[in-house]
């Protein structure tokens, strides 16, 4: 399995869902991992998005980083 890498943060689950939906609509693998603070704060915990090692250069160009 490939690593994973951190390649956005949002700062609440609607901006997550809406970089993980054009990472998928481009093909590209994605995860989200909330921040330890999720439980407490509900839709307005932080999210990291993390994408494989080898799709993060691509991913990130997509999003415009």
């Amino acid at each position: 399995m490939s690593e994973y890498v951190t390649i956005e943060k949002a700062d609440n689950q609607a901006i997550a869902d809406l970089i993980t939906q054009r990472l998928d609509q481009s093909g590209i693998p994605c995860v989200l991992v909330p921040s330890n603070m999720a439980a407490v704060a509900g839709a307005a915990a932080a999210y990291a998005v993390r994408v494989p090692a080898e799709r993060a250069d691509e991913a990130r160009e997509l999003l415009g980083d």
